[in-house]
């Protein structure tokens, strides 16, 4: 399935000859999932986004498809029984990319709520699920926590509660959703920044688009616009000229990155901070760990959203006050990433992790719908309920029904339950004499495509060789970025086809970026002076990251 630059030269001609029955701005999870929706139904559909697919709050989430244990305290009752059944449907059509996560709740007798209240608390999540989670949780007493979590604080430990959520890839998530849409005959151009709807007699006719790497300028012709631009959204309607702009309060989440020596996690752990009794994960993530997530108001530049140094020593404190040993410093992260949830406003005063997480569609009757808000759980429901309003708005009759809930995802075909993907990989492990490390992590990126991205590498067995001595991510992946996942920049393949740029720092981060700008040069044709600049863009975007890591300057 090629989706690389030839690919992209073919979308930009029909971006500017063909009209379409609607076009997405916007294409994180939710402009993907509603770009794939449609063209599963059918329709005409092209998705435009300013950056990379997923390059936005679609990326920089806390990588979890859960139900929302916490909502519960909210009485989101309804909120957590849809998240709950998506959840498991999820992890049926992307069972490569979504897997279950064990979580342990230590309870404490200075915890906010009791042993029985949590016990209880799982078991209406239990139930909101139909008990159908991948396993119901279970409730330990402190001898069996700390077996199975054993650097957990001792002292006053009433016991734990053990449960299963699921983790993924949102920026894979992302992209498979935008390639399944592609490969079904829809339209997805990144670097394609939309400047003006053209309206005539009250109904749009047109989406003004800029080409970002030619600067050309297109005229997309549409009657239906969809803007699923997440944060940005409000934004986008100012500069649109759009009137009746939906009201966001968008929060920062920062998540750090430490070594599993320094935070050695048997399974993911689910928090109270000591501070605010804000809810925060520790989560076992591509042989490190992850500590996240902060929920902050945020007013800065929406393209300059970092770690600062109070996230960090907020996210560190959990560590410290969770488990007495943990001795982890900001020295000790390996990265961070930082995003905005796009949440819609509540009432003045209201806390940020008060704010609603659901999400809210709107639309004009000119051909404009919006939607905002959400979690990544529910993206494929979100999606189906914007495209049926964009539907309704545009006049259309005889539409099929959406189907999403039936075909799995590209790479997922045949691998949708434990089994399936167990015996997957001890065939790959065998075949290609491959370790399990490196065997998981290809079949749960690439699932069923994972010998096509192998065989990518023809006679050079350098390109089966990783990046990086200690991470399993070879260096052809980035060949097939480029070629299959429609990768255009170092940062496209190193942020978000791949994690490596989280897992790498210092002298070794640059030698990983050397090594993959070299085999993109080979592939793309760069001369040396765009290898180079792209190796000082990833310098710089790894030093805005790590910026909050450095001892802030003593105070005058």
């Amino acid at each position: 399935m090629s989706f690389g630059p030839d690919e992209r030269i073919s979308s930009l001609n029909r971006l500017s000859s063909d009209e379409f029955d609607m076009v997405v701005i916007g294409a994180g999870i939710n402009g993907a999932g509603i770009f794939r929706d449609a063209a599963l139904r059918g329709l005409k559909i092209a998705v435009v986004d300013k950056g990379d697919f997923a390059s936005g709050t679609s990326s920089r989430s806390s990588k979890l498809v859960h139900g929302g244990l916490r909502y519960l305290e909210h009485f989101k009752f309804g909120l957590v029984y849809e998240s709950t059944h998506e959840r498991a449907q999820l992890m049926k059509l992307a069972r490569h990319a979504v897997r279950p996560l064990a979580f342990l709740l230590p309870v404490w007798k200075s915890s906010k709520h009791g042993l029985w209240y949590l016990h209880m608390g799982l078991f209406l999540y239990d139930l909101l699920a139909s008990f159908k989670n991948y396993k119901n949780h279970v409730r330990l007493n402190p001898l069996k926590s700390l077996e199975l979590e054993p650097l957990l604080k001792k002292d006053s430990l009433t016991g734990s509660l053990h449960y299963y959520d699921a983790i993924t890839d949102d920026s894979r998530l992302t992209i498979e959703n935008i390639m399944d849409g592609h490969q079904l005959g829809g339209v997805a151009v990144s670097r394609c920044e939309a400047n003006n709807i053209v309206i005539e007699n009250d109904r749009v006719k047109a989406v003004q688009v800029t080409d970002l790497v030619t600067g050309d300028t297109l005229n997309v012709k549409t009657n239906v616009v969809i803007i699923a631009a997440g944060p940005w959204t409000e934004k986008l309607y100012s500069k649109l000229g759009l009137k009746n702009t939906p009201k966001l309060r968008p929060t920062k989440g920062v998540h750090v990155i430490l070594p599993l020596s320094v935070l050695p996690l048997k399974q993911a752990v689910a928090i109270q901070h000591p501070i605010d009794n804000r809810g925060v994960f520790m989560i076992p993530w591509h042989g490190a760990s992850v500590i996240g997530t902060t929920d902050t108001d945020f007013n800065g530049s929406y393209s300059e959203v970092y770690a600062d140094n109070d996230d960090v020593e907020y996210l560190l404190e959990i560590a410290r006050s969770t488990f007495p040993e943990f001795k982890g410093t900001a020295s000790d992260v390996l990265g961070t990433w930082a995003g905005l949830r796009p949440l819609v406003a509540g009432e003045d005063g209201q806390a940020e992790s008060d704010l609603s997480r659901e999400h809210v569609v709107t639309t004009d009757h000119r051909g404009i719908v919006s939607i905002v808000g959400g979690k990544l759980t529910t993206y494929r429901l979100m999606s189906i309920e914007a495209v049926e309003a964009a539907i309704r708005v545009s006049g259309k009759k005889r539409v099929p029904r959406s189907t999403t809930n039936k075909r799995p995802l590209p790479y997922c075909d045949g691998l949708c339950s434990d089994s399936a993907l167990e015996a997957a990989i001890e065939r790959l492990m065998t075949n290609r004499s491959l370790s399990r490390p490196v065997a998981t992590r290809l079949l749960t990126t690439y699932g069923t495509a994972t010998s096509s991205v192998l065989t990518l590498a023809g006679t050079d067995q350098s390109l089966l060789k990783p990046l990086h001595p200690q991470w399993p991510v070879l260096r052809v992946e980035v060949v097939n970025a480029v070629l299959n996942e429609g990768a255009m920049t170092l940062q496209d393949v190193l942020c978000r086809r791949t994690p490596i740029f989280f897992l790498v720092k210092g002298e070794e981060a640059v030698t990983v970026y050397e090594d993959a700008a070299q085999i993109m040069a080979k592939v793309l044709g760069w001369p040396p002076e765009r290898q180079a600049s792209e190796v000082a863009q990833m310098k710089d975007l790894a030093l805005r990251h790590t910026l909050c890591l450095r001892s802030p300057a003593p105070e005058q």
